[in-house]
């Protein structure tokens, strides 16, 4: 375990949170030994998706749309003088026909005018709402999202998840003011699994006091 292990973590639990399924994806290689590209996180989120017992509205961070498919290809930092996407990726078209054949989500007779569309947003010049946005293909919008719990909202000028919004979120969903009716908020931890249920006891137990430097701590990789 390491601080970028913990950030991947943080980001797949605020995705979930917001109503995400989460994988991870490696692209293959035909040469022996490598890998093309690994994929920290791809996340999508199902048009008729509800949760109302939980009583706590998706983040606006996201901007999603009702009525669509919304996937989300992340890429996770852990250093602020490096947040965007990986080489193989801004450059290696068929590293994203590879991911988004993987997806499901297209015909793969679209994959090509999909990619030569999406290409241009994973660039580190676009533009925060060029990426927010995204394109839609048949229903389906696909954005790009950089991930870096040790960013503050100060950090970028592209589209980037970033610590403080991370913690926001997480502490509404698991520390309400108020006991909810329909949705107990204490219950066995362990039913998150490993690796939530440490992040999750770590939220709940420390409340307005949990810093990403705390959970570095007590993961052990302070």
């Amino acid at each position: 375990m390491n601080r970028s292990d913990v950030d991947e973590i943080l980001t797949q639990l605020y995705l979930r949170l917001n109503g995400y399924f989460t994988t991870g994806f490696i692209a293959h290689s035909p040469e022996w030994g490598q890998a093309r590209t690994e994929v920290d996180c791809l996340a999508v989120r199902h048009p008729y998706y509800s949760e109302p017992e939980r009583q706590i509205e998706p983040s606006e961070f996201l901007g999603m749309k009702q009525g669509e498919t919304d996937l989300i290809l992340c890429e996770v930092k852990s250093e602020t003088d490096a947040i965007g996407f990986n080489r193989a990726l801004k450059e290696d078209p068929s590293t994203l026909f590879s991911i988004l054949r993987r997806s499901g989500l297209f015909p793969e007779e679209r994959l090509n005018d999909v990619i030569d569309r999406f290409l241009p947003l994973l660039q580190d010049e676009v533009k925060q709402n060029c990426a927010k946005t995204g394109i839609v293909e048949a229903n389906v919008r696909i954005r790009p999202l950089v991930c870096c719990p040790p960013a503050s909202a100060q950090t970028s000028q592209r589209w980037c998840l970033h610590g403080d919004e991370i913690f926001q979120f997480l502490f509404k969903c698991f520390n309400p003011v108020e006991r909810r009716d329909s949705c107990s908020t204490r219950y066995n931890f362990q039913q998150w699994g490993y690796p939530f249920e440490p992040v999750v006891r770590y939220i709940k137990e420390t409340h307005t006091e949990a810093t990403l430097k705390g959970l570095y701590e007590r993961f052990g990789v302070a």
